[in-house]
């Protein structure tokens, strides 16, 4: 395929300042199928036995009516043995035939059948999708961790829940409509990303189309040595932080002064961080009697922005995560608001290490410091890595059954390094090779953007309807069109900080506030301005005329710079093909099951 000739033909017309523009129309991205009417009513639905085609026992729990704007739902809850609580909602009047799963964002443990990144998809806005969610196997919050103590449960959040989900929901349609779905999709972003890759690794037939966005591939890695290296690498020896986030906008500015965006626009946004290496000489550094350092870096923080920007690491150049803190996400690091605050990344770090991450029964740990980044450490964390990571290269099943894969990550992602995604991909290309896997998969990078949405760049992108025209129609993206519809930072009041808990406060820095839990798509927002997103390598470089606002003065070019990441031992021994097990539980304890 030649990117550069048949991705520049793209055009649009030039856009005005805050109009509204649909993303994509799923009128044209995907095919028109009929609609299909139920043959049962939702209480015979309800009160309906399943017990061939799922693997585990069901037991329905509720059905009732759900009424939206877009028409009414039969919404099912149900439990899935033991404790995977699902709902799954079936428009009564506008089925088109197709499926949607959803994942789930920190630690899950909540049921939210609302829908993203797929404004401007009509189908979707129009309620015509059957919708389901789980809560992975345990309620609590998106932080809350104490559920692993059960080994079921583990089995059940890193892989069991989403596939028996998708089991139970295909047996409601064919009960409910009297016919199976023509098509299934899976949408998720952060953990709902790791979800995503678990089910086209380990279930290659359960979707047809499925989109992964800031997976948390590396899952074991995850919360322990990145999120752990935020928290140890800025403490001084007494246990107070060095680098606090009120240095964060002097340490952005320094980065956007000396790395070039790449665009071609000069507007603050990087379209390749990894073109632009740290270096301390971007900052001037405050001498050791200097009293007004607000227009400098100390060498004790410049210390700590040099090992946040490498990522955790050992003493003798051991990689233990795929990257840190990409340039250009400095506006959201998660370090504390005070010298006796505790940061995002430490209250993500702790309970997974308390709980999650470990073998065996809840480890005495306090705080995160207190768990040593060594080898040692890597290799316990290691040992379950083939329980929760979706890093596994081999996805000759997936694309031999026909799915579909669109992987993409906010580069300026403050929780979880765009580097493993890329690495990941990397990985597939060598194992599978690159001509194989632009048949089936394409990852997207996203300038600006942060974990999931958010950030400086332009974040509002339908990747539904490109999904549904791939693998409807053939039709490979060979772009996307974002736009950029709010101002950066945390969507949170002063109001709502006060109410709410730190726990709280870190799920909602990480994964947003939770939408609704309402299966129907929002209409796409008011934008600022829109911009194209090409295929990895590949980033958009402004023409030298026409309006910037508009992505049809946009061409793709090929960026070398993505060279620069590699993966080094001991972190490249968790990607690879089959590495993954089954798991069960034998004497109250996880056990590897024999194949």
């Amino acid at each position: 395929m030649n990117i550069k000739s048949g991705f520049v033909k793209f055009i649009l017309g030039t856009l005005v300042l805050n109009v509204f523009l649909f993303l994509f129309s799923a009128a044209s991205a995907a095919q028109s199928l009929p609609v299909v009417q139920p043959v049962q009513t939702c209480a015979q639905l309800g009160a309906a036995s399943f017990k061939t085609g799922i693997d585990v026992p069901v037991r329905i729990t509720g059905a009732q009516e759900l009424k939206t704007e877009q028409g009414t739902f039969c919404k099912i809850s149900a439990t899935l043995s033991p404790e995977i609580g699902v709902e799954v909602a079936l428009p009564q009047s506008r089925w088109t035939q197709r499926m949607l799963q959803v994942g789930c964002g920190g630690l899950c443990g909540d049921i939210n059948l609302s829908l993203s990144n797929a404004s401007g998809c009509t189908p979707a806005m129009n309620g015509e999708f059957v919708v389901a969610a789980t809560n992975m196997g345990h309620s609590g919050g998106m932080m809350d961790a104490s559920w692993a103590e059960d080994p079921q449960k583990r089995i059940d959040f890193a892989y069991r829940a989403n596939h028996v989900t998708a089991q139970f929901t295909k047996a409601l349609i064919k009960a409910y409509y009297g016919q199976q779905q023509k098509y299934a999709y899976f949408m998720g972003c952060s953990d709902g990303g790791r979800e995503a890759l678990i089910e086209a690794q380990r279930y290659p037939h359960d979707f047809n189309g499925i989109s992964a966005g800031a997976p948390a591939a590396w899952f074991s890695q995850q919360n322990s040595f990145f999120h752990g290296w935020n928290v140890v690498a800025n403490l001084r020896a007494d246990g107070t932080p060095v680098l606090l986030q009120n240095r964060l906008a002097l340490l952005h500015d320094a980065v956007l002064a000396h790395c070039p965006t790449l665009s071609g626009v000069k507007d603050g946004i990087l379209h390749n961080p990894y073109a632009c290496p740290f270096s301390r000489s971007w900052f001037r550094q405050c001498t050791p009697d200097q009293n007004d350092k607000s227009d400098c870096l100390t060498a004790e923080e410049l210390n700590v922005v040099g090992k946040l920007y490498q990522g955790a690491a050992g003493k003798n150049g051991q990689q233990y995560v795929p990257g840190g803190l990409p340039v250009g996400s400095e506006l959201r690091w998660p370090v504390p608001a005070t010298a006796k605050g505790s940061s995002m990344s430490e209250m993500m770090a702790l309970p997974a290490l308390q709980y999650v991450l470990l073998p065996g029964k809840k480890q005495n740990l306090s705080k995160v410091s207190e768990f040593t980044l060594n080898d040692q450490s890597f290799a316990r964390v290691a040992e379950l890595a083939s329980l929760y990571n979706a890093t596994n290269t081999d996805l000759k099943p997936f694309r031999a059954a026909g799915g579909k894969l669109i992987v993409w990550h906010g580069l300026a992602d403050d929780s979880i390094s765009p580097a493993g995604t890329i690495a990941y991909f990397k990985g597939v290309q060598k194992f599978m090779g690159a001509g194989n896997v632009d048949s089936f998969m394409r990852l997207f990078m996203l300038p600006g953007v942060a974990h999931c949405g958010n950030g400086e760049g332009p974040d509002q992108v339908d990747l539904l309807s490109a999904l549904m025209s791939w693998t409807e129609q053939g039709k490979a993206p060979a772009m996307l069109l974002t736009g950029k519809t709010q101002p950066a930072g945390l969507q949170t009041s002063p109001e709502q900080k006060g109410n709410t808990s730190s726990a709280e406060n870190a799920s909602v820095q990480f994964h947003g506030i939770q939408k609704p839990s309402i299966p129907v798509a929002a209409p796409a927002a008011k934008i600022l301005y829109a911009r194209p997103v090409f295929p990895y390598p590949y980033i958009a470089e402004y023409n030298g005329k026409g309006d910037q606002r508009d992505p049809g003065s946009y061409h793709a070019v090929k960026s070398e710079a993505y060279d620069h990441i590699h993966l080094n031992s001991p972190i490249r021994e968790l990607s690879g093909p089959d590495n993954q097990k089954n798991y069960t539980v034998k004497d109250g304890q996880l056990s590897v099951m024999k194949q």
